[in-house]
């Protein structure tokens, strides 16, 4: 199979399938609060042991971590590398990250408001200047000239994450109220597939992780509708009947008020070696 085949994949919507919307910034923006807890997360932590473990990440690297968000992962890489630049469509997220760096003491961080599917590496005079390029569950990965991107930005290495599996109680319900069996993805992510594919075809020869994690999430009936509200109203336009339904759901889930759930991931790891292939 070639390029064109996966490329072709990757844009394709199945049968009957709706497609979702895209995140503009203003929906990140309306999601911010979300993103931006301290409560440990293992997801960071587990990343960050793979990276160093593969010497993808070390103290001379130079980092551009695409769909930053609020900055968390961006501040545990400027802990172990020389400079990081985080790019996030969203100008909510960016200023969390911000306040998150300088609170943390942490100099050798820096965040741009940019859309990658806008990005013109040599005007940003990015060509081949990260020796690591990372994109951790983000949507900004959605096509190949995507992808192409950030192959071109490294000199060394490429980092790509997402889940292949995730267990989230009320998403998963919602998900099957809202579509049914048609929103089901064969490939466990379309997306991550098809980048490793086009990795491979064009001897890159990525490796792949898995990572399994597990967190412990809990909201008041409140947070929790409105947090899946945020999520859905980014995926589809969701009519007032959708959005009662979320309500009532988040309800009958709820427990003397408070909604609370354990969200299992698998996330697949794909990882590349620019510097030999040059």
């Amino acid at each position: 199979m070639s390029i064109d085949y996966f490329d072709q994949l990757w844009q394709s919507k199945g049968p009957g399938k709706k497609s979702y919307k895209e995140g503009s910034a203003e929906s990140w923006d309306s999601r911010v609060d979300e993103f931006s807890t301290d409560r440990p997360d293992e997801r960071i932590s587990k990343i960050i042991a793979l990276l160093e473990d593969k010497h993808l990440l070390h103290h001379n690297a130079t980092v551009l971590d695409i769909g930053c968000g609020p900055g968390r992962f961006a501040a545990e890489f400027a802990g172990k590398a020389h400079h990081v630049v985080g790019v996030d469509i969203s100008a909510n997220m960016l200023k969390n990250a911000r306040q998150y760096s300088a609170g943390q003491n942490i100099s050798n961080t820096e965040f741009i408001q940019l859309d990658w599917h806008d990005a013109d590496l040599s005007e940003l005079q990015w060509q081949h200047q990260f020796s690591l390029v990372t994109a951790i569950m983000s949507p900004a990965i959605f096509s190949r000239e995507s992808l192409e991107k950030i192959i071109a930005a490294s000199s060394e290495n490429g980092f790509l994450c997402h889940f292949v599996e995730h267990s989230d109680p009320i998403n998963d319900e919602l998900k099957s109220l809202f579509f049914g069996q048609q929103h089901a993805d064969i490939y466990g992510n379309k997306a991550l597939y098809c980048c490793l594919n086009y990795l491979w075809l064009r001897k890159l020869y990525p490796e792949i992780t898995y990572l399994d994690t597990q967190r412990q999430s809990t909201r008041t009936i409140e947070e929790a509708t409105r947090h899946y509200v945020n999520r859905w109203e980014m995926k589809i336009d969701l009519s007032g009947t959708q959005r009662e339904e979320i309500k009532d759901i988040v309800q009958r889930r709820a427990k003397d008020g408070v909604v609370s759930e354990t969200i299992a991931a698998r996330i697949a790891c794909v990882y590349w070696r620019n510097k030999i292939y040059k």
